[in-house]
């Protein structure tokens, strides 16, 4: 089975918000609710990650794990998992996971390290915050 590398999976991101409707659409004791996007933005073609707007400088290895993570939100991974999908030729023990993973955390900031969740007994998975 062909995994695709970093190079090939494509991060798809909402698309901006619509502007709300005008009085008229909008009745006298509804509001419109605007979606939020995700804080956590990935740029894959500059190989960039954003959070609240702010540039983060991401080494490779923990950039292709936070896109991937990204990728496939809520979703529960193995540490095995995660180093098959990220890096396939990687001959580290799994435990290098746990390692970029608490990396990734500290960058992140306190606000946003809650992002990205250990499943006990399993993994990680990324939640995308409300």
């Amino acid at each position: 089975m062909h995994r695709p590398t970093s190079d090939e999976l494509r991060i798809i991101l909402a698309p901006p918000c619509e502007a709300p409707p005008g009085p008229a659409a909008v009745g006298a004791h509804v509001r419109a609710r605007a979606v939020r996007p995700d804080p956590i933005q990935i740029d894959e073609a500059a190989r960039t990650v954003s959070i609240d707007g702010r540039q983060l400088n991401v080494p490779r290895l923990e950039f292709d794990l936070l896109a991937h993570l990204v990728l496939h939100p809520q979703r529960a991974f193995t540490r095995q998992q995660l180093m098959d999908a990220v890096w396939p030729d990687c001959q580290s023990s799994a435990r290098t996971v746990d390692v970029h993973i608490a990396r990734l955390r500290r960058r992140l900031g306190p606000r946003r390290r809650k992002s990205i969740s250990t499943v006990f007994g399993i993994g990680y998975k990324y939640l995308p915050m409300p």
